[in-house]
Parts: C-alpha cells; sequence; structure tokens
C-alpha cells in the first residue's frame, strides 16, 4: 500500500463518524472535496468521486495497513450520498468488501446489484466498478490471486490448476459463511491495529494471511467449492487414472505420447480412455492440454517485463500460436497477451 501523507486536524472528529476500525492506521482524513479527489486519484483507487446534493459536503477517513502482501482498508465519506468510479487496476487481484454503515448500489461486470450491512461483495480489480453509496463506509481487504491459487493448491493439490479461480460477486453476510468471513475480517482488522504481545509480528501476520485466504476459499461460493468441499470423491478414480494423471502433472512441460500414458498406467487404451472421461468429464490428451493451459497461465500471470506469449507457450508445448490464444481464451475469458500485460 503506498504512503500517503496525513492531512487533516482533530477538529474534523469533533463532528461527524467514529472510527472503529484501524484507529492507529489512519493515512488521510479530509472534508476538502478537491484534495479527497486528488488522494484517490494518486493511489489509482477512485478516478471520479462525485458528491450528490447541492448542500452536501464529503468528510472522507481512509484507515490502511499491509501484513503479509495483503492490503487492509477502511473507508468513509460521511453521512452524504456520493457516486464513484474505479477503473481497472493492473494487478491480478480480488478485493473483499464487508459494508459497516450505510449502502448503495454497484455496477460491476455488467451486473447491477446492491451493498449494504447485510450484503458484501468481491470486486475483481482487473474491470471497472461505478458505484452511489449513501452513508457509507466500509471495511476491505485485497486479496491477490496468486496467493489464492497457491493456497488451493496446498489445500486440493494439482486439482486446483485445472479450474480458473472465479467468486460470486455479491456474498450474504446473513448466511453462515458470509456472517464467518466478516467475523474474520473484523478480527483480522482489530488484531492488526493492535498486535497481541510476545508474539514474533512475522508469524502472527502471515497465520492472520492464511486464515483470511482458507475462509475465502472455503466459505464463499467459487469455481474451487466442489473440489474443496468433497476431495473424498478422489478415492474412487482407478489407480490407473490416478497413475496417468501424476505422470501428466509430473511431466506436462515434456513430450507426452498415448502410448507412454498407457505404458505407465499399465492398462489398455480403451480402459484408460474410459477412466479419465469418469473422473475428469475428457480424454487422457486433452486432460494434459488442460494442464499445460494452466500451467502457462500461471506462468503469464508471474512473467514480469521480460516474459513473452510465445517463449511460455512454446515451453507448454504450444507451436502454433494461433491455435493456442484460442483455446486461452476459451479457458479463461481473455487474451493471453492480456494476461501478460497484467503480470506484475
Amino acid at each position: 500500500m503506498e504512503q500517503v501523507i496525513v492531512r487533516c486536524n482533530s477538529a474534523l472528529y469533533q463532528k461527524g463518524i467514529h472510527m472503529t476500525y484501524l484507529t492507529n492506521h489512519q493515512v488521510f482524513a479530509s472534508r476538502d472535496l478537491g484534495e479527497t479527489q486528488d488522494m484517490l486519484s494518486n493511489l489509482n483507487a477512485i478516478h471520479k468521486l462525485e458528491v450528490l446534493g447541492r448542500r452536501a459536503s464529503v468528510d472522507t477517513a481512509i484507515h490502511a495497513a499491509c501484513f503479509s502482501n495483503l492490503n487492509l482498508l477502511y473507508a468513509s465519506f460521511g453521512d452524504v450520498r456520493v457516486k464513484i468510479e474505479t477503473p481497472e487496476c493492473d494487478t491480478n487481484s480480488l478485493f473483499l468488501v464487508v459494508v459497516t454503515n450505510g449502502g448503495g448500489t454497484v455496477r460491476h461486470q455488467g451486473q447491477d446489484f446492491d451493498v449494504s450491512q447485510d450484503r458484501g461483495m468481491i470486486r475483481d480489480m482487473r474491470t471497472p466498478l461505478s458505484a452511489t453509496e449513501d452513508h457509507f463506509s466500509a471495511l476491505g481487504i485485497e486479496l491477490p490471486l496468486n496467493l489464492l491459487r497457491q493456497q488451493a493448491h496446498a489445500l486440493i493439490g494439482d486439482a486446483a490448476l485445472m479450474v480458473d479461480l472465479k467468486f460470486k460477486t455479491g456474498i450474504d453476510l446473513k448466511k453462515p459463511g458470509g456472517r464467518h468471513i466478516r467475523n474474520t475480517l473484523n478480527y483480522i482488522a482489530r488484531t492488526i491495529d493492535e498486535p497481541l504481545p510476545n508474539l514474533d509480528n512475522t508469524f502472527l501476520f502471515d497465520s492472520l494471511r492464511d486464515l483470511m485466504l482458507v475462509n475465502v476459499l472455503m466459505q464463499l461460493p467459487n469455481s474451487f467449492s466442489d473440489l474443496l468441499q468433497h476431495q473424498t470423491v478422489s478415492g474412487a478414480i482407478p489407480y490407473y487414472v490416478k497413475r496417468a494423471r501424476d505422470y501428466i502433472h509430473e511431466h506436462a512441460d515434456s513430450s507426452i505420447t498415448l502410448q507412454k500414458l498407457v505404458s505407465h498406467a499399465g492398462c489398455s487404451y480403451r480402459t484408460m480412455q474410459v477412466g479419465f472421461n469418469e473422473a475428469y468429464g475428457m480424454s487422457p490428451m486433452a486432460y494434459l492440454k488442460s494442464v499445460r493451459l494452466a500451467r502457462a497461465h500461471l506462468d503469464l500471470m508471474n512473467a514480469g517485463p521480460d516474459g513473452t506469449v510465445s517463449e511460455i507457450a512454446a515451453k507448454w508445448g504450444f507451436i502454433h500460436m494461433g491455435r493456442f490464444s484460442h483455446a486461452y481464451a476459451k479457458r479463461f475469458g481473455v487474451l493471453p497477451s492480456e494476461t501478460l500485460r497484467r503480470s506484475p
């Protein structure tokens, strides 16, 4: 989180909002609209902020803290109605929002929905958002997709490579899973504000990070939910399918022929074909292609400025760039060049 110069004085808090989250981590407070707009623009957080009502005035407060590569944020605009627009960010992250006061209407990824103290949301920061908010304050946390995927891999193994991680945007905070997420976020905010004594901060903060990531994956509906909640199903997969599957994951960056898979699995081609279709809904070679696409996807997300699409595609056995781009876009919804552009 970029450090922001605090511009405030105690008079701002003689009247207005009483802060209850991250009180020891204030980074900004102001009742000046222009000053607020400049600060939010510099952070690349909100590129348009408009106060609705001729006599209304903004009363902005931003509190922020960073721990173990997660950014925690508490924001309020005071007892006023505002309209905001946020740009797409050049970061592969989601942002979890829990409303602490007021509410609003949000438009994100072509959908309109309400947010309130009973309904939160997960924003994909790679796409823009617009909202109208009343008397609004919220606690939120940025969740890098690479950390979520790493946590999912630790929980379910290489099966996490087979599915692109996506979450349902709206969060029902009245349901048990939503309540648990809100309680977890509140607990982390309190702990960050006043770290527990006699504990190494690195150990504590890493534990809080893992707590947040695991709960988000387990409690909020996402494309990994079935894998995370029904892992015992894998026990019914025949041993020869498991042997071929494991061989694919271990040697995905080298030449794998159908004959090699059959020999390693110790069964006939027909038996292996039927086994893969029953277990994964695809043929062994289609499974191999899916694994390689997932590995290419991970490499593109983490390639940095020196990476190229052609080099990464070739590494995973994709020689025909047109076919690779078509298969990649069909699987992940974007072109490989777009994923590379968004890499750190």
